[in-house]
């Protein structure tokens, strides 16, 4: 009788839904003592999506795109907003201002998501670079403040603050194991079993993978030059830039960084990805339980440099 009181008291039940949100398929997976797991997951859905309005710089009527298309140089400050302004702080100090989430006027100007994207007039850029500099902007927790003309994008930022906020309100649901997974970037929690196996996207070989890794129970968070890019005349031009020129990085694929916050995976992969991959790799051994790998391109080569935590937990990788 115990027993069998036992294995009712333990009983669990595990589904698995998707849907699109934040420009991409969102998948979550999760686990509960209750049936009603999937109705748990919806509700997941639906938080993100109100997190995901404020924070995205294209939706009408959020927080962020009110920011970016009104005059007003002083605004009441998003809770949300706040932390990633605090966390994109740290990262254009650590970039020397390579990263800048006043970049959004000259990152409009390239199109990526256009059907035909052309190369802007450097002219244009030229100019559109005078309304970025993270350090013109003031804020505290109840106030942003901003010069005339300069809008904000989080899109290096938003996934994964939204990740964190996600897992913790899908453990107040009585989810007590699950990952979330938005492609570029994913967490894991609650995993008291095997590893997760989680492949890095080939930069080159698009239904490939370059390498695996077991992860468990953290947060991964990848930036790379496949994402959102055109070529043009034998060269590639992607949607991360460098805030100093307004144009792509030259020669880096791909950073992957995990982290048990997702924010700090998501935020970091960018950083370190508009950096010099060796001194990326220098700044990261200063960063408490954060592990990276790199894929940049030397004499016409795929290589690739590696903290110990990530050697530690390769599975597979392709020379």
């Amino acid at each position: 009788m115990a027993y069998g009181a036992y294995r009712f008291i333990t009983r669990s039940y595990s589904e698995e839904k998707s849907q699109y949100l934040m420009d991409t398929i969102v998948k979550i997976s999760a686990t509960s003592r209750s049936k009603d797991v999937g109705q748990k997951i919806d509700k997941v859905f639906a938080y993100i999506k109100s997190m995901e309005n404020d924070l995205n710089d294209y939706k009408p009527g959020g927080w962020l795109y009110t920011v970016n298309n009104t005059n007003k140089y002083r605004y009441p400050m998003h809770p949300d907003a706040y932390r990633m302004l605090q966390m994109a702080d740290s990262l254009y100090r650590l970039t020397d201002g390579r990263f800048d989430v006043t970049i959004k006027p000259v990152f409009d100007l390239w199109q990526f998501s256009s059907a035909n994207p052309q190369l802007p007039d450097p002219q244009l850029i030229k100019q559109k670079l005078t309304l970025v500099g993270y350090d013109r902007l003031r804020y505290d927790d109840k106030y942003l403040y901003k010069p005339y003309g300069m809008q904000l994008t989080f899109g290096a930022l938003a996934k994964g603050y939204i990740l964190d906020k996600a897992r913790e309100y899908m453990k107040t649901q009585g989810l007590y194991k699950g990952f979330i997974d938005c492609h570029s970037s994913m967490t894991f929690y609650g995993n008291n079993v095997l590893p997760e196996i989680v492949g890095i996207q080939h930069p080159r070989l698009m239904n490939e993978v370059i390498a695996t890794l077991q992860v468990k129970n953290n947060s991964i968070g990848t930036s790379g030059d496949y994402q959102q890019y055109f070529d043009h005349e034998g060269q590639r031009y992607h949607h991360i830039l460098d805030a100093h020129t307004g144009y792509p990085v030259k020669n880096v694929f791909s950073v992957t960084v995990l982290n048990p916050s997702a924010l700090i995976a998501d935020g970091f992969s960018t950083a370190f990805f508009v950096m010099n991959p060796e001194l990326a790799m220098k700044k990261v051994k200063s960063i408490p339980n954060t592990n990276m790998i790199i894929y940049y391109q030397k004499n016409n080569a795929i290589l690739s440099l590696k903290t110990q935590g990530i050697k530690a937990i390769l599975q597979s990788e392709k020379s």
